[in-house]
């Protein structure tokens, strides 16, 4: 596991939000993304004194209101085209049917670790949207490296 520079991870992470933001099109401003780091649920995390802790990734949250239906639904479709036409690997697509009133979409860019989530919250006419770095070490993180292993 490679070693983390948050300001690289942060500025990498702002990119891509707005890459995802304007492929939605979804026609009003997303509120300002929000966020930071959280830990790697997958991997023993280590918790330094001042907080911080390590293995963990950055994470950027917003949402976008006053979208209905009718029009969340084509941006999820057209962001989960650009993303297959772009080599994006798509990890999931749930469409809203029957009872559920929600449409995600999550994938994730091969080339640069970094993912996405995208919820269309058809009852409430808002669309959610995060993402989020691959999991790093904390360059505090001074443990020995095992070979085969993610630690």
């Amino acid at each position: 596991m490679k070693v983390g520079d948050e300001k690289k991870l942060s500025d990498g992470l702002d990119t891509f939000f707005y890459k995802i933001i304007h492929t939605l099109d979804a026609g009003k401003d997303a509120t300002a993304p929000n966020g930071g780091s959280a830990p790697c649920d997958q991997f023993d995390v280590m918790y330094f004194k001042d907080g911080e802790l390590s293995p963990y990734n950055i994470a950027s949250f917003s949402s976008i209101d006053g979208i209905p239906p009718d029009k969340s639904v084509p941006a999820v479709m057209r962001l989960k085209a650009y993303a297959e036409r772009s080599g994006w690997e798509i990890s999931s697509f749930r469409p809203a049917t029957g009872t559920r009133t929600i449409t995600e979409l999550a994938g994730h860019d091969v080339g640069s670790g970094y993912g996405f989530r995208v919820e269309a919250l058809h009852d409430v006419n808002r669309i959610v949207i995060s993402v989020g770095s691959e999991c790093v070490r904390d360059p505090r993180d001074h443990r020995r490296e095992v070979p085969d292993s993610p630690y």
